[in-house]
């Protein structure tokens, strides 16, 4: 089995599974959970069989597919825009959010080094 590596994009927070973004967005701060890091490969139906898909790398000859190897994130965003990050981080130790959304996919460049903040929770052993 060949490896095959991705790095995540220069200037993207560095995440993992479990770890909560805090995220500036002007004058207020937003907070969702890393549940995945994911490549996304486009499907194509088949025209003459609507119900079988291809990988759409497959079917172009000379142009890569649209996320072609970008890291995405699979989030859970929560509810609430804190005034501070200091307010945020509390809310994350405290362990007072309110989930909002699952499944929001987003680009890992989305969330960049200076304007996000990671928090690792401690793993139990």
């Amino acid at each position: 089995m060949s490896q095959f590596f991705v790095n995540l994009p220069e200037g993207a927070a560095v995440c993992a599974p479990g770890d909560y973004l805090l995220r500036s967005e002007r004058e207020h701060w937003r907070v969702h959970r890393v549940e995945d890091l994911l490549l996304v490969q486009r499907l194509v139906p088949d025209p003459s069989t609507p119900t079988s898909l291809y990988l759409e790398k497959h079917l172009l000859d000379s142009m890569a597919p649209a996320y072609f190897n970008e890291v995405q994130l699979l989030l859970t965003a929560y509810a609430g825009r804190f005034a501070t990050e200091q307010v945020a981080v509390e809310a994350v130790r405290n362990q007072t959010l309110t989930e909002a959304e699952r499944g929001l996919l987003r680009p890992a460049r989305a969330f960049s080094a200076n304007a996000t903040r990671v928090i690792r929770p401690e793993r139990s052993t």
